[in-house]
C-alpha cells in the first residue's frame, strides 16, 4: 500500500468534510500528531484505523480503495501527458535521475519490471 497516496487521500476527504485535524484525531482517539504522520505518509495505516477513518468519512473500505485507485490513475495520467510532451530527451534525462536516486534494491525491482518489456 502506498502510504503517501493513502494519506493524501485522508487528507482531501478530511478537508471535503471539514473536519480539523484535531477533530478527526479526537474521534479516532489517536494524537494529531498521529493523524499528520498518517496524512503525511509517514506512517502506516492498518486496516482496523483505515476502517475507523473511513466510517468518519462515512464511506466504506471499498469505497476509500476504488477512490485512492482512480486518484493514482488521475496522477499516472497527468505524468504520461506531461512526459508525452516533451522532448525524448528530456524525458532520456528525467529517467535517469529518478534511476540514479533510487537504492540498489530499487533499482532491482525496476529492472524485474521492466524486463518483460525488453523482449
Amino acid at each position: 500500500m502506498n502510504y503517501i497516496q493513502v494519506g493524501k487521500l485522508i487528507r482531501t476527504l478530511r478537508n471535503e468534510k471539514n473536519i480539523s485535524m484535531n477533530d478527526l484525531a479526537q474521534k479516532l482517539v489517536i494524537s494529531q500528531a498521529s493523524v499528520s504522520r498518517i496524512e503525511g505518509g509517514l506512517q502506516e495505516v492498518n486496516f482496523t484505523m483505515l476502517n475507523k477513518i473511513c466510517e468518519q468519512f462515512e464511506i466504506s473500505l471499498s469505497t476509500f480503495f476504488l477512490l485512492l485507485e482512480q486518484k493514482i490513475d488521475i496522477n499516472l495520467d497527468t505524468a504520461l501527458n506531461e512526459a508525452t510532451t516533451s522532448k525524448t530527451e528530456d524525458l532520456d534525462e528525467e529517467l535517469y535521475k529518478i534511476i540514479r536516486g533510487l537504492s540498489e534494491d530499487q533499482k532491482k525491482g525496476l529492472y524485474v519490471l521492466l524486463l518483460p518489456y525488453l523482449k
